[in-house]
């Protein structure tokens, strides 16, 4: 599965406006549920106006990564809301909203998918500190095929990715490929589902903008950044790319069949974002860009598993 990601490398992309600006009060005011009031003068979406809040006591990475998210803390967990319209062009909006754009075919093998994007209610409650579930994620759990096993994750917000958008497992709907679905994606590798919510399959340029944006990255196509963070499943599973959030390599023999591991999540200064945590690489060059699939801990607004619903 390595079409996507090998396609990203080729393409054009540039932050423009997209990319917004720095934002100078801080990690106090760096994500956004409403939008509205901030917006800029032709009414675009960008990261320079999608509101949004960052509460007393919320840890890093989450305080100075993440952008239009409201995040605060709600006892032993992290309580994510988020209205999931992307802060950037995009063919999936109404064609009479400012952020609409064509959608590019990219050379006649893409095409778009008979959905709109809208606005949404995301809400992700996500502890600190994850319960495991106990299971080895092996092959055979693993077969991009979603809805038939109970390991699968369930939940309708499945994950929440830097720019307050979704993310949705490595996975397609029943009945459907997800290395077909692909070929739906904007050139943000993102795209609706019927009721409009606009989600991410796994590594994209969309996250990446809020890095670069932040100073973190200086690349918006995945698998060219030392620190490339996508987000953060509703079980506590955390997505990153090729490398680790400090830069040390990663070797596939560490990892399953997801391309997840347990170990120390270490920021670029050395400080442990997160101890002892699971969390997958969605990088083409360890094998699969995508989002797990199979659902490692036991807790969050995803408990339990059971498949999609």
């Amino acid at each position: 599965m390595t079409r996507t990601l090998a396609r990203l490398l080729l393409l054009p992309l540039t932050l423009g406006a997209c990319a917004g600006k720095a934002d100078d009060t801080g990690a106090t005011d760096s994500g956004g549920s409403d939008g509205d009031d901030t917006a800029s003068a032709d009414g675009l979406r960008t990261l320079a106006n999608c509101g949004g809040s960052i509460g007393s006591g919320v840890p890093e990475p989450f305080a100075s990564w993440f952008d239009c998210v409201d995040i605060a803390v709600d006892g032993d967990n992290l309580l994510f809301q988020s209205v999931g319209l992307p802060p950037h062009k995009s063919p999936y909006y109404p064609e009479d909203d400012p952020n609409y754009e064509a959608f590019d075919t990219r050379t006649g093998d893409h095409y778009k998918n008979p959905n709109e994007l809208s606005s949404q209610v995301l809400t992700l409650s996500i502890p600190m500190s994850p319960t495991p579930k106990g299971i080895t994620i092996t092959a055979d759990m693993v077969n991009v095929s979603a809805g038939d096993s109970t390991e699968e994750y369930h939940a309708e917000v499945q994950g929440m990715g830097l720019d307050g958008t979704n993310l949705f497992t490595g996975t397609a709907a029943p009945g459907d490929d997800i290395t077909a679905e692909e070929y739906t994606f904007d050139l943000w590798e993102g795209h609706p589902q019927n009721s409009g919510v606009y989600h991410h399959h796994g590594a994209n340029p969309s996250a990446l903008a809020v890095l670069v944006n932040r100073g973190v990255a200086t690349s918006t196509t995945p698998g060219t950044n030392t620190v490339e963070l996508f987000g953060l499943m509703c079980d506590g599973t955390v997505v990153i790319g090729c490398t680790e959030l400090n830069g040390d390599s990663v070797s596939s023999a560490e990892l399953d069949a997801q391309n997840g591991h347990v170990a120390d999540v270490l920021g670029p200064d050395g400080s442990v974002f997160f101890a002892e945590r699971y969390h997958v690489h969605a990088c083409d060059a360890l094998g699969r860009h995508l989002t797990p699939e199979i659902q490692y801990y036991d807790d969050g607004t995803c408990a339990g598993g059971g498949g999609p619903p």
